[in-house]
This record gives structure tokens, C-alpha cells and sequence, in this order.
């Protein structure tokens, strides 16, 4: 599974300036951390990305990818005032480990904009396959990779069965946990969704490739039966924005794919997440 956030594309978005505003600037810790290396996610964090070969387990190993500007002379001069040394030289890059406590971890950085990080192992495996050797991702997943990562500024592609992934999910059998492993999503063989932040509209699709065509157009009514599932209770506050939406859902099948697409209006977002935390009105 791979997963992605274009920081830089989001940043100006309604819902990227809430996150900005939680990095609170004046927290000394994080001024420190700024003046020592130059870098400061607010103006320097491009793009991040994260990729794991599994989901069953509790911790699974995940390898994450940082775009953005680094000040390479500062950033060592800050390992090196803080002890942190290179522990090897792999494919022409400084490989840094550091153990945590629970886990090895590694990080390095493949050039001014680019840095990997992760359990130790994992980026190892990793420098190891820029260098030229070890397996890739299959050219399928790769290209739907490259399709969700350019349109979107969140993003997730997966060819991990969709079953597996509701291991990771709560409410067991009668929650999304139980109704992912039912057979038509036992039946999909890769999985793409992406966020798309626009002036007007938030917009969000979803892609599944299943086994057959009977298995897509399976798919494609039980999205239309949790859609009227939402739609039957659309005066209640929390889901009537999301059932506004619905009444403009675009949902198609060609083949073995199903494909989804829904815009929900910038303005209901932020009034949602603004409302959000907020006490109901009491009843006089």
C-alpha cells in the first residue's frame, strides 16, 4: 500500500491552513529545531510518502518519503551537535540509524530535497533498490501510483486484498471492519482513493479492480446501498452535508472496474470542521 499528501498543492487549501495553524510557532522546542536546521514544514515540507508491504500486523514496516527544501550544511551540523553520526555509506548515500526504545530506526537523505526514513531494515532494503537491486513495485501499481499522485493532493493505491485492510479497522462484524470482508470486497485486487482540494469543491474518488465484472457491479450496489442508508437519515446535522453530496454521486462499472466520484461544496467542509468539538444546544 502506498499513500501520499501533497503538502505544497494542499497548503493554501481551507483545510491545509487548519493544519498549518497547529503547528504553533511559538512552541520553543519547535523554534529551536527551525533555527538549528533551516527547515520549517510550514514553508519547506513539499510532499510526503508512505509505503508498507503489509497491514495485518500491529506495527507494520513503513517506509516514508520526504519531499521538501533542506539546508543540508545546517541539517549536519545539527546531527553532528546532537551525536548523530552516519552508521554506513550505502549506494553513495549516508544511511543514519538510531535506535528508539522499541525499534531500530533509519533515515538519509538522497539529496537537498529528498529524504527516506523509517525501521532500519526497511530504508536499508530501500537504498539497496535505488542502487539497482532488490524488487520494485509490480508496473501496475506503479502506474496507478503515478495517476492518483498528480491528481489529487491526498492519495492511497493499494494492491493488498481490501479484506486484509479491515484488520486495522474497529467495530468488528457489524461495523466497516465486518462489512469489508464480505465477498465482494474479498473479490478486489487493487484499490485507489484520493482528495482533491479545489476553490469550490472538495473532491473525492475511489477506484476498485475486482476479480470479475460480477464482482465490480457487486461492488457498485453496495456503494449504492450505504448511499441510501445516508440519504434515509439526512436531517441529522452530522451527515447532511455528506448526504448533499450523495445526491451527486457519480458511480460507474466498466469491466472489472468501479469507479466512484463525489464533490462535496468547500463551504459545508469548513462549517463542519469549524462545528466540530462543539457542544449540541441544550433544549429549553
Amino acid at each position: 500500500m502506498v499513500a501520499g499528501i501533497d503538502v505544497e498543492r494542499a497548503r493554501d487549501s481551507f483545510i491545509g491552513r487548519k493544519i498549518m495553524e497547529q503547528m504553533d510557532s511559538k512552541d520553543a522546542d519547535f523554534a529551536k529545531f527551525v533555527t538549528a536546521t533551516g527547515f520549517d514544514p510550514r514553508r519547506d515540507l513539499k510532499e510526503i510518502v508512505i509505503a508498507t508491504p503489509d497491514t495485518n500486523t500491529k506495527n507494520p514496516p513503513a517506509l516514508f518519503l520526504v519531499r521538501g527544501t533542506f539546508d543540508m550544511a545546517r541539517i549536519n551540523g545539527f546531527l553532528k551537535s546532537s551525536g548523530v553520526a552516519a552508521a554506513e555509506t550505502l549506494g553513495g548515500v549516508e544511511f543514519y540509524t538510531q535506535a528508539n526504545g522499541k525499534e531500530d530506526m533509519g533515515f538519509a537523505f538522497l539529496d537537498s530535497s529528498l529524504a527516506v526514513g523509517g525501521p532500519k531494515e526497511v530504508v536499508r532494503a530501500a537504498l539497496k533498490r535505488r542502487a539497482g537491486s532488490g524488487a520494485a513495485l509490480t508496473a501496475a501499481t506503479l502506474a496507478k501510483v503515478q495517476s492518483m499522485s498528480q491528481s489529487n493532493d491526498i492519495w492511497a493505491v493499494t494492491s493488498i486484498p481490501v479484506a486484509e485492510l479491515s484488520n486495522a479497522l474497529p467495530g468488528g462484524e457489524k461495523g466497516p471492519s465486518g462489512m469489508m470482508n464480505g465477498d465482494a470486497f474479498k473479490a478486489i485486487e487493487q484499490a485507489a482513493m484520493g482528495l482533491r482540494f479545489g476553490a469550490e469543491f472538495l473532491e473525492f474518488t475511489a477506484e476498485t479492480i475486482s476479480k470479475t465484472e460480477k464482482d465490480a457491479t457487486a461492488i457498485a450496489d453496495v456503494v449504492r446501498f450505504l448511499s441510501t442508508m445516508v440519504q434515509m437519515n439526512r436531517e441529522k446535522p452530522e451527515v447532511k452535508a455528506f448526504a448533499t453530496a450523495l445526491d451527486g454521486m457519480k458511480l460507474s462499472t466498466e469491466a472489472r472496474t468501479t469507479k466512484l466520484s463525489i464533490s462535496l461544496p468547500m463551504a459545508e467542509m469548513e462549517q463542519m470542521i469549524k462545528s466540530n468539538g462543539k457542544p449540541a444546544p441544550k433544549k429549553i
